[in-house]
């Protein structure tokens, strides 16, 4: 009996019918071309072996010891002690020191856990949500092996430097963002307390970023970690050159695990990535970091830094879908993920928005590379093209994302997600990242525009940007939300406050007549923003001292990468 392509069988014998002698004359060049394809795998195998060496054992980085202790005991999360064979050196010998982290209790670490996943995870949601407390015993239960075996000569058990990179980055971040509201959590005995260890957290991770690279580690909980770590920074000193690197960092990882392919043909792939699409959750999950990642990457092309108008990540470089757009309750191993629609509220609408904003800012391109005082009409159009287009993304949001729905929103029930104080923040967030650009796009024209009718359209603009940032603070202001009273120490969101201030100064003094005599309209417009006279202090103290190249600031300001 022979066997056709699809699974018929055929008689055999010596009356056979010419299709059946015809298949099997075929039989032995298929057979040959089937070994032929064999042969090209193993080659391509040995080919990729030779490009992926074995790290160097003497370069690896000194083994890290752990301890557990109540937080609000922990003055210093890492520390130095000997090494368990150099316990009692002879004077001659030796002394060999490892470095020791010291973690938050089990369960002060899931109280840590519930103050991320409601305060800060929907900023950047490239996690599971139900998968995070598992996640949090597992790496417990490791920790506790690792210190039974303490005696032995080499411990059974590893803890993983990626789970140990996402425990660090949820302390660093829910110390950061502990107010008054969260005392009742009883981790804490004042907010205060718990906002002073988070330089301590913050360095121990960093720390631990540098081992993960000495010891050549790479893996998606690593990578998540390091992009929690990338907003903190952001969020402390702004798009620093640490941040920035940071993200470098996180992007030379996610390649390496294979992130970039993930959706790619499955003879594509391999190594991580390949174990990645076996799992509904993680592959859902490695999109929305990979998205983050390349969001990030094509925000930062627009900042007045190094990177400017350079990309790190290439479309045509990449194979990965959109995430879905999918509460994580409705992700499961082994089951399809829905896509919901767009206009649909789910944790990951905001995610979806950031990458379509990104997205925008990517085919810009060079728009407004060449705006400065010696701008001619031609490059005008290209600001006017840049200006229809941001102009577009705001009308395609979806309505709860939209500043004119608010009210209308306020009256949905407490339990529709598109009241959810989440949604709520990042309404406010995208629309002062949009108006942000406005301001940004126009203000090389804002003074022009006062005397040349051409460019009228660039004052108004310009201006009425400035003064909805300035209405979006205050609404903000207005919320019942744990983000109003943190929302000061996170740096990014004061981006746009600024080059709104710069635009109502700038007019300020365009609107001076002659005589010295302020304009009735620019005095309407300084009275919008002398209201809260002492916050407005505040921020102006924040803001001095953190743009060393003030041109940069003034005309170069880019989005938040919130």
């Amino acid at each position: 009996m022979l066997q056709g392509g699809h699974g018929d069988y055929y008689a055999g014998g010596g009356g056979g019918s010419q299709e059946a002698l015809n298949r099997n004359h075929l039989a032995p060049s298929l057979l040959a071309s089937s070994q032929l394809q064999l042969v090209t795998a193993d080659v391509l195998g040995l080919e990729k072996n030779c490009s992926s060496q074995k790290v160097l054992d003497s370069l690896a980085p000194p083994p890290l010891t752990f301890r557990t202790r109540s937080i609000r005991t922990i003055t210093s999360p890492s520390f130095f002690v000997l090494h368990p064979s150099s316990s009692s050196p002879a004077l001659t010998e030796q002394v060999r020191v490892i470095k020791c982290i010291c973690l938050p209790l089990r369960a002060d670490a899931h109280v840590l856990l519930d103050k991320f996943i409601e305060d800060v995870l929907h900023f950047h949601h490239i996690f599971h949500t139900p998968s995070l407390p598992r996640a949090v015993d597992r790496f417990y239960d490791a920790v506790e092996q690792q210190q039974q075996q303490q005696g032995g000569e080499k411990p059974v058990v590893v803890v993983d430097t990626g789970q140990l990179m996402v425990m660090l980055a949820i302390c660093c971040s829910s110390t950061h963002t502990w107010t008054r509201f969260d005392d009742s959590r009883g981790l804490f005995k004042r907010s205060e307390d718990a906002n002073a260890q988070t330089a301590g957290w913050l360095t121990t991770a960093l720390d631990v970023i540098h081992h993960a690279h000495l010891a050549a580690h790479a893996s998606l909980a690593c990578i998540q970690g390091i992009v929690v770590v990338f907003f903190m920074i952001c969020s402390l000193e702004g798009i620093s050159a640490r941040a920035r690197l940071l993200h470098a960092q996180a992007v030379a990882m996610a390649q390496e695990i294979g992130l970039h392919y993930l959706d790619a043909p499955p003879n594509a792939g391999g190594g991580q990535a390949g174990l990645l699409k076996k799992s509904t959750v993680e592959a859902e999950v490695g999109r929305r970091t990979w998205w983050y990642l390349t969001d990030t990457d094509w925000m930062l092309s627009r900042l007045s830094v190094p990177q400017q108008g350079a990309y790190t990540i290439l479309p045509s470089q990449m194979a990965v879908r959109k995430p879905s757009n999918a509460n994580d309750v409705d992700i499961v191993d082994g089951q399809e993920v829905i896509d919901r629609p767009l206009d649909e509220a789910t944790s990951v609408s905001y995610l979806l928005q950031r990458t379509r904003l990104a997205e925008l800012f990517y085919s810009l391109g060079s728009h407004d590379k060449s705006l400065n005082w010696n701008s001619e009409e031609a490059d005008y159009g290209k600001v006017m093209e840049a200006d229809m287009k941001l102009r577009q993304f705001m009308r395609e949001l979806p309505a709860f994302f939209r500043l004119e729905n608010s009210s209308a929103l306020s009256k949905l029930p407490p339990s529709d997600m598109r009241r959810s104080s989440d949604i709520t923040i990042q309404r406010y967030m995208l629309n002062m990242i949009f108006y942000g650009q406005i301001c940004k796009l126009h203000l090389p024209y804002l003074a022009r525009g006062t005397v040349n009718p051409g460019f009228a359209y660039s004052h108004d603009s310009c201006l009425k940007a400035a003064q909805r940032i300035i209405y979006i603070e205050h609404r903000m202001r207005a919320e019942n939300s744990t983000f109003v009273l943190f929302r000061q120490r996170m740096n990014v969101k004061f981006r746009s406050i600024f080059i709104a201030c710069v635009v109502f100064v700038l007019d300020g003094c365009l609107a001076t007549n002659e005589g010295g005599v302020i304009d009735p309209e620019a005095k309407r417009t300084a009275d919008t923003i002398e209201v809260d006279n002492v916050d407005l202090d505040k921020l102006w103290e924040t803001l001095q001292g953190r743009g060393r190249d003030w041109n940069n600031l003034f005309w170069s300001l880019g989005p938040p990468l919130m």
